[in-house]
């Protein structure tokens, strides 16, 4: 290839990598503040505007996910629901190439490969998948939900290893054995149940997060109806033995709280010298699929002929809180009997800063050795414009200021993020006579100072039977 196609093929790369990577940051900043202004509609909107925009080809997944949690807040379950099932094919297919995937990403960055999602993102499509079931009156399509969750968290325990902490999801096991509980099948929720309390006890010591004192007085109910050995079971994994009791004519109001905002990705970057990157490129050649082993030996041909000492540009993904006011919520119904938490079953921020930190090793091994590989291209192509004759200097030093955008553009951390998802979960439940009543809410800081109330009449409860009820704050 002569200099000058070359030339305008890095002008066009450098642009559209640019593009492609400040319009999801750009969507990502509009739609958090109409969440902050209460204006969903306006943020569901917006995602359905940048559907063939920034949410389009290799970004298709964001879109069906962020379309679809604003479709739950905005009590439009159906749609919802119709939004993951997409979410859930795309991911799906794209899950066994987010193992591996050298591939397209090895000369460009990790925009170049379609957003699989993150192991924690794909169960919570499954979690809120099955809420929407329930508040629907759709039982046994939320356990069709919980059984995929089993499947898929199967599958992550495998192919996650022993490095990464986040391999299980607690709460929605926990979830998952309060809806085989409401089908009857006290079997498979004693089942969840003892792995609920076996997920938490690895969330206290990897996410600061212990296990909610209602999961073991939950389970106690139903090992009840399954005999000694059940709650033996549960006495070995450190239940106290209390059991929560729901009494013949009344019934459970679950209140599931989202709060704030999940953190959203930023990026670092870092000066590394090309020699200490170059010895890492060894390090990701036996996994490089057949277009990386090629860019890789192409670039192995040049460095040879690599004069002087020079410092490469590398980019990180890291996570960026963003802050809100709200701690906790305190739920109050009349003629409650008893009222149980809240309590926090879901740190979300906690698992996708913990799940990145576990993964960074991998990440900085394949980043400075595509930085490495990049500029040793490039140094090429500069020393084939200069090979071309002195009447090409003026290509030359276009060459070497456009490799050298090309190259900053190009190597740029992947922000990419299902950025509605909420900071946190937090569960109250009650237990109330059968009936309809009227649930007040008082949303407050860490400091006990009111941040909003709400009022939601003619929340129903049926004897013997589960509510749940869905509130989502951001500020």
């Amino acid at each position: 290839m002569t200099p000058r196609p070359v030339c305008f093929l890095l002008v066009l790369f450098a642009a559209v990598v640019l593009l492609g990577c400040a319009s999801t940051a750009r969507v990502q900043r509009d739609l958090t503040e109409q969440m902050l202004r209460g204006d969903y509609s306006a943020a569901l909107q917006l995602v359905e505007r940048e559907k063939d925009r920034s949410f389009r080809g290799k970004n298709q997944l964001l879109y069906f996910l962020e379309k679809g949690m604003l479709l739950q807040i905005e009590g439009r379950y159906v749609e919802s629901n119709a939004a993951f099932e997409q979410a859930k094919r795309i991911g799906d297919a794209l899950y066994t190439t987010s193992l591996s995937g050298v591939g397209l990403s090895m000369m460009t960055n990790d925009y170049a490969l379609a957003y699989a999602g993150e192991n924690f993102e794909r169960t919570l499509v499954h979690l809120f998948s099955a809420v929407n079931y329930e508040m629907l009156g759709d039982l046994e399509s939320a356990l069709v939900e919980a059984r995929q969750v089993e499947d898929y968290l199967r599958k992550l325990q495998v192919d996650a290893g022993s490095g990464n902490s986040y391999r299980e999801d607690a709460f929605a096991r926990y979830l998952s054995a309060l809806l085989y509980e409401a089908g009857g099948e006290y079997g498979s929720s004693l089942v969840d149940y003892k792995k609920a309390i076996a997920g938490y006890a690895v969330y206290a010591d990897e996410f600061a997060l212990q296990p909610p004192p209602s999961l073991y007085e939950n389970a106690e109910r139903v090992a009840a109806r399954l005999g000694r050995w059940a709650q033996d079971d549960l006495r070995a994994l450190g239940s106290p033995g209390k059991v929560r009791t729901i009494p013949e004519g009344e019934g459970e109001l679950i209140i599931l709280h989202y709060n704030g905002l999940s953190p959203v990705k930023g990026q670092t970057k870092v000066a590394i010298p090309f020699s200490e990157a170059w010895l890492l490129v060894a390090a990701i050649q036996a996994t490089a699929d057949e277009r990386a082993r090629e860019d890789i030996n192409r670039a192995t041909a040049f460095v040879g002929a690599l004069e002087g000492v020079d410092v490469i540009s590398v980019a990180f993904p890291k996570y960026v809180d963003r802050p809100y006011r709200i701690a906790r919520m305190e739920p109050l119904v009349a003629k409650a009997t008893r009222i149980t938490g809240p309590e926090l079953v879901e740190d979300i921020g906690a698992i996708a800063e913990k799940d990145l930190e576990d993964r960074k090793a991998l990440i900085y091994t394949k980043s400075v050795a595509r930085a490495a590989i990049k500029y040793a291209i490039q140094k090429g192509v500069e020393a084939a414009a200069r090979e071309s004759g002195d009447q090409q200097a003026l290509l030359v030093a276009g060459t070497q200021l456009l490799g050298g955008l090309a190259r900053y553009a190009s190597e740029q951390a992947d922000k990419r993020v299902w950025s509605t998802l909420p900071d946190q979960i937090w569960m109250s439940s009650m237990v109330l006579p059968a009936g309809v009543h009227v649930l007040e809410v008082d949303f407050v800081t860490a400091q006990s100072v009111p941040v909003e109330s709400r009022t939601i009449p003619n929340v129903e409860v049926s004897p013997g039977q589960r509510r749940f009820v869905i509130l989502r704050t951001v500020k």
